[in-house]
């Protein structure tokens, strides 16, 4: 992976970015139930995807977003959308470098929040372990049961400046493009389209059952079983750390037993300038598509469908809330189902109409009025809350290196381990291990940097593991 190319955050650039007035959200919370099966209202318990629509107040870049929560736990979307704004603020746009650094940075993003989330597990992890009268690898053996190491998002991630749109994304989430060609709005296949099953990381995605293929999964046993213990056929996300790294290896007791899961951050990433025929992009989580699919249309007539309620909402104060509510209306019409029953709970959906200043004075059917309210719907990201982040983020760096400092001199304890029970593999680890049996160097290396992770902090890991390159130059990777 790539080191990060965006420097490090700081809160006062936030100052520049207001909510967009082009854009215009709408979400739906999921009503959880309680033990006794009432609905409850505990905001910690509230399960709702994040949306992002900040601009800068000079006009050159514009951030949207929409994040889709895994399951009912909300850490990786919120460590997701904080980041996206976080990074991405730290543009400058005083040379043609922004170009690069916003490429480069919304692909990056994805490892970063991953990252994150995984160093958060630690630290939870090793809270515990402290708090335990236990020092028998307690840490090692909770890290898979930890909400940071189980939560994850789907995140759908559009950069737009003046000419250029950018875009990242992993999962299921839906987006595409409505074009103005002479009065007809149209979703048009001439443009970037990301809402078929060829653009979506799941296993129904040939190119994705050739990664897969690849790694020497077994694909019929994912299709039957899912990537993950809920049996989910995506192939992509960010977080899900207990199904990537930690449960398999817990279960096998040894990494080496342990399968590797083909669940992975890599982010799709696009660029496509901005054409005077692009009217709206629009981004619209699964269980909303799916419920869509649930109202009777067919998925090839979803693009006009939604165009034609689109049409109809322009003239309303919020287009994207009715149109979330009228396609929850034909749902419930056609399933005669009650909003309590619905499997479709949490929802989300994000409409930008884009600004073309030669044509912005003109009179239009199309025109839209701005979105002037400040009011925020439900899971939507404020500059506040992205502060917030920053601020505690560096108080917990601060915290973690002076851990660190007082530890450098103390190993962990290794878990001696027992094997019990396997886990069948994913991957197959055999040419691994003909590679390190043949390469008496590698093998060496190998088990160097094994005794390290049982027996250094990661300050000391760091310098010993550099120590040891240099004394071994060919093991280098250009």
């Amino acid at each position: 992976m790539a080191s990060s190319i965006i420097t490090p955050a700081n809160a006062s650039n936030l100052s520049n970015f207001i909510p967009c007035p082009h854009t215009f959200v709408a979400t739906k919370i999921r009503q959880n139930r309680t033990h006794d099966g009432s609905f409850s209202d505990n905001r910690q318990r509230t399960v709702v995807p994040r949306v992002c629509r900040l601009r800068r107040n000079d006009n050159t870049m514009a951030v949207y977003a929409l994040v889709d929560p895994i399951d009912t736990n909300m850490i990786a979307s919120d460590v997701c959308v904080n980041m996206l704004v976080e990074q991405l603020s730290q543009v400058s746009f005083d040379n043609d470098s922004y170009k690069k650094k916003i490429s480069d940075g919304m692909q990056q993003i994805f490892y970063e929040t991953e990252n994150r989330l995984l160093q958060m597990a630690f630290d939870r992890a090793e809270e515990k372990a402290i708090s335990s009268s236990s020092r028998d690898g307690t840490a090692e053996k909770c890290l898979p049961s930890l909400d940071e190491a189980q939560s994850g998002a789907f995140l759908c991630a559009a950069t737009v400046t003046q000419s250029k749109v950018y875009i990242a994304y992993v999962g299921t989430i839906r987006m595409f493009l409505i074009s103005n060609n002479n009065g007809d709005l149209q979703v048009s296949n001439n443009r970037p389209q990301y809402y078929h099953t060829g653009s979506l990381h799941t296993i129904d995605n040939e190119d994705e059952s050739l990664r897969l293929k690849k790694l020497n999964v077994n694909l019929a046993q994912v299709q039957n079983e899912g990537l993950d213990n809920n049996h989910s056929k995506y192939t992509r996300c960010i977080g899900k750390l207990t199904e990537k790294l930690l449960s398999s290896a817990a279960a096998a007791n040894d990494v080496n037993e342990a399968r590797c899961n083909a669940l992975v951050c890599e982010p799709r990433f696009e660029k496509f300038n901005i054409s005077p025929q692009d009217y709206a992009l629009v981004m619209m989580t699964d269980k909303l598509y799916q419920m869509y699919l649930k109202t009777g249309i067919s998925e090839d007539k979803i693009p006009s469908n939604f165009v034609d309620l689109l049409g109809k909402a322009l003239n309303s104060s919020n287009p994207a809330q009715r149109i979330l509510n009228e396609i929850q209306e034909q749902y419930q019409r056609n399933n005669d189902s009650t909003d309590d029953e619905s499997p479709f709970q949490e929802m989300g959906l994000l409409i930008h109409f884009f600004y073309h200043a030669k044509t912005s004075n003109q009179s239009s059917p199309f025109s839209v009025r701005p979105n002037t309210t400040r009011i925020l719907v439900d899971g939507e990201i404020a500059i506040d809350e992205v502060k917030n982040s920053i601020i505690k983020n560096n108080e917990i760096q601060e915290k973690r290196e002076t851990t660190r400092s007082l530890s450098r001199s103390h190993g962990h304890i290794r878990e001696i381990q027992t094997h019990n029970k396997t886990v069948e593999p994913f991957v197959r680890f055999n040419d691994y291990e003909q590679l390190l049996n043949e390469k008496e160097e590698l093998r060496q290396a190998d088990n160097f940097i094994t005794d390290l992770l049982y027996s250094q902090s990661a300050s000391a890991m760091d310098e010993k593991l550099t120590e040891y390159l240099k004394l071994h130059s060919s093991l280098k990777y250009d």
